[in-house]
Formats: structure tokens, sequence, C-alpha cells
């Protein structure tokens, strides 16, 4: 009898199955015993991944927002006669608008900085000094007063000096970890530099040969995935580009008229820092709502603290004609091409973005909500149509039929 006959293939082909079922189940327990390891060792690598490839995330970035810039400029390059025979117009185009960008980037700095020297030397030191001594006579007498209180309410000494040492003692180690994180930033500006060098010029490249690189990706893909996935994935970029495109550049464009008209009005009022102001509360018109907040606030404090309310009065009266201006006229024209969004949206998505990835989460929170907003949508849409083509035909086959009496 041969060997083979003596196994029954039926019994072979179970105790298989079960061998294989028992040896996952055992690889299984061991990742669920160890679960918490391997998510910290991938966690680990997923951050180290993400260092190494920051530069070239921030490149494209950095050439997606300019892509507009630079096809103007190219454009003007065509039409021109003395720029039609010129060679790779596409990097002069390039050059051009990096150059401006440099230019304008540095105004502001330059600008900020001459903002604050000025205020500064213009402040009266005598009078901080005189302030200064009038806080000091108030914290003395309002200590006093607490020694007087307390002596009156029989508390010891021992504990008060107890309770003004664990005060002082966590006063000097705020201090002192405010210190450390200044040493720890300064240390790491080489990193930041070299990330942000590493940046500008893979975004470079990406500016000049983005339509070769698209050409080669979209090649790829061809060669690898078949119809249905390319076109899955090409619908996919084409949302994601029409949901952050023309929100992120308008909100840019938006931002840089804002930083003008509050400077600019601030600066006629005589609002001391007024180009720090508007500087400020045009970074915070990034993210919707917080650029008001921000120029109110920081208009507030500063008349207040000099004492100036007439300034006060007349300077919220402008920012809020300045902020209706911005939000029916300005806004919407330059952020006709993005998706309309509820307000309600706007609020749990930059909730949301907060909770995930701080200031650049809450940036990026409004374009993801709305790429959310257009899937979904689509989604409705075309269930909507799918059941109304199959409701339809027993519609009409009943309306077809006259009713009995």
């Amino acid at each position: 009898m041969k060997l083979k006959d003596r196994f029954n293939r039926k019994y072979l082909q179970i105790s298989l199955y079960v061998i294989f079922t028992a040896i996952i189940i055992y690889i299984l327990s061991l990742l669920a015993k160890n679960a918490w390891q391997i998510l910290s060792v991938l966690i680990e690598k997923l951050n180290w991944l993400l260092k190494v490839i920051k530069p070239v995330i921030l490149g494209f970035v950095f050439a997606y927002l300019m892509d507009p810039v630079v096809g103007f400029f190219e454009e003007k390059f065509h039409k021109f006669k003395l720029f039609k025979k010129m060679k790779r117009q596409r990097t002069w185009a390039a050059v051009l608008s990096v150059v401006l960008l440099f230019i304008v980037v540095a105004s502001l700095i330059s600008l900020l900085i001459y903002s604050v020297t000025d205020q500064l030397k213009l402040a009266n030191f005598d009078d901080i000094i005189r302030l200064a001594e009038g806080y000091k006579k108030s914290l003395e007498a309002f200590y006093n007063s607490i020694l007087q209180n307390m002596e009156k309410l029989d508390i010891r000494s021992s504990q008060l000096e107890q309770y003004v040492e664990e005060t002082v003692t966590v006063i000097l180690d705020a201090l002192k970890n405010l210190a450390q994180n200044i040493v720890n930033t300064l240390t790491n500006i080489s990193k930041y530099l070299t990330t942000v060098i590493f940046s500008f010029i893979i975004g470079f490249y990406f500016i000049i040969d983005g339509k070769i690189i698209k050409d080669f990706i979209k090649k790829t893909f061809y060669a690898v995935f078949s119809e249905n996935t390319n076109n899955r994935i090409t619908l996919i970029l084409n949302d994601l580009d029409y949901a952050f495109s023309g929100y992120l550049r308008g909100q840019l464009t938006d931002a840089l008229v804002m930083m003008v008209l509050i400077s600019l009005t601030l600066s006629l009022t005589g609002v001391r820092f007024a180009l720090v102001i508007g500087i400020f509360a045009g970074i915070g018109n990034l993210i919707p709502y917080f650029g008001p907040v921000i120029a109110y606030v920081s208009t507030a404090f500063v008349c207040l603290i000099n004492g100036e309310i007439k300034k006060l009065v007349i300077s919220i009266i402008i920012l809020a004609v300045i902020q209706f201006i911005d939000g029916n006229y300005i806004g919407p024209k330059l952020l006709s091409r993005s998706i309309k969004i509820h307000p309600l949206i706007i609020i749990i998505s930059l909730i949301f973005g907060s909770a995930v990835g701080g200031f650049l989460g809450m940036l990026l929170a409004v374009p993801v909500g709305a790429y959310v907003k257009l899937v979904f949508v689509r989604f409705v849409e075309n269930r909507a149509a799918k059941k109304s083509q199959t409701v339809k035909p027993a519609d009409t086959t009943n309306d077809a039929k006259p009713n009995k009496i």
C-alpha cells in the first residue's frame, strides 16, 4: 500500500487549517501583549520619517502656493516680444517670483523691526521707571495688608513663609523652564535653517520641473494601477486641489491685504505699534475669526495702557468698518473659487484642527473640512441619483395604469 493512500486528504486539510489557525492566534496574542511597545516603535519610526521628508513636504507646499505667480509671469513672458526668444522662460519666471517674495518678506520684517525700535525710542523711560515704582509700592502695600489680615486671623508666620516659599519655587521653576526653552530654540536654529534652505531648494526644483515630475508620476500610475484606480486617484487629487488651492491662496492674499489696511488705518489714527498689530492681525486672518480678535484686542491693549481712550474708540470703529468690507466684499472676491462652508462647520473644523495639529492644524482645518464636505455631498448626490433611477420605472408603470373606481 502506497504512503499517500494511508493519508486521508480531507483530514489532512483540516489538520493544516487547525495548525495555521493556531499559529495565527498565537501571533495575534503576541501582538496583543506587546501592542504598546510595537505602537511606540512605529510612532518613533514615523516621526523619524516625517523629519526626513519634512523638507520635501515643505518644498511641495511652497511650489504649490507659488505656482499661480510663476504661471502669471511665464504667461507675460510669452506675450512680450522681448522675452519670446528667452530660453527656459519657466526658470526665469520662477526666479523673478522668488525674488519678489524675498523682497516682500524682507520688507515686512524690516518694517516690523523698525516699528518696534522706533516706538521704543519714543517711549519716555522716566515715565516707565515711575510706573514701575508705582507698581512696586502697590505690591508692597498689598503684601503688608495680607500680613495684617493674617495676624488678625491668627495664622502663623511659618505657614505664610512656607506658602511664600512654595510660590517662589513655582515661579523660579517656570522661569528656569522658560530659559531652557529659549536655549533649546537657539540651539535648534541651525536645524531650522537647514530645513528651510533644503525646502526652498526642493521647492524651487518643483516649480521649474513640476510638469515633468507630474507627467512621470502619471505615467508610473498608468503602468502600475488599473484604469479604474487611476480614475479614482485623479478624482481625489482634483478634489484636493479644488478644496485647498482656492482657500489657501485666497487666504494668503486676504491676509496681505488686511495687513496693509489695518497698518495704514491704525497709523492714521495714531495708535502705537500700528504696523506690528497690522502684521499679526493679517497673519491671524489666515485662520477664520482670529484676525479680527487679534486686531481688536491688541488695539485695545495698546490704547488702554497709554490712556488713549479717544484713539481707541475711533480705531475700533474703523476696524469694524474694515472687517465688514473684508467679510462682505474682499474675502468673498478672493475666495470665490473655494468651496462655500457653513460657519458651524468652520468652527468644528477649527476645534478638531487645533486638537490634532495646533496652529498648522487650524490653518489646514477649513480646506480639509471643505474636502470632506465635497466628498460627502457627491456621495449623497450619487446615492440619490441611483435611487431615483430605480424608483422612476416603478412610478411610471403605476401612473400608466388607470385607477379603477
